[in-house]
């Protein structure tokens, strides 16, 4: 492993560390009426099912890997941005459902700052692993 994939992995640590952070401080600013209205909101059939399209380009990614060697590195590259980009929509998604239930600003906007560390964090680990796929030939 290099180490500007280790720095990538201590710093998405860092960013995954201080996103709990935030939204555990954040969940104190919701009454107990609130806290179980966001969990009924993130809870069902449609939650579960979220994480689908990055399964699905997983398998494509290892099934293109294993069947054309060849094109693995521009596999790799379209996962890595697919699943950028699937966080990015999620945040979205999450924020616009804690809207429609009417939860607080505050308690919006600290979600809102914790999903932005969540975020930069894989973006910046994302980032090196591209640079390590396309500029170093893994």
């Amino acid at each position: 492993m290099s180490s500007l994939l280790s720095i990538g992995l201590i710093v998405l640590m860092v960013c995954l560390y201080f996103s709990r952070s935030i939204s555990k401080e954040a969940l104190e600013l919701l009454t107990d009426q609130e806290k179980y209205l966001l969990e009924k909101q993130f809870t069902g059939t449609g939650n579960r099912l979220h994480l689908v399209p990055i399964i699905v380009c997983f398998a494509t990614y290892m099934l293109v890997s294993y069947l054309q060697p060849s094109f693995s590195s521009a596999a790799f590259v379209v996962f890595i941005l697919f699943f950028l980009f699937f966080l990015f929509l999620n945040s979205i998604r999450a924020l616009r459902k804690m809207k429609d239930t009417d939860l607080p600003a505050a308690y919006i906007r600290e979600y809102r700052h914790s999903r932005w560390i969540y975020n930069m964090g894989f973006v910046l680990c994302g980032g090196i692993l591209l640079y390590e796929t396309v500029f170093s030939g893994g």
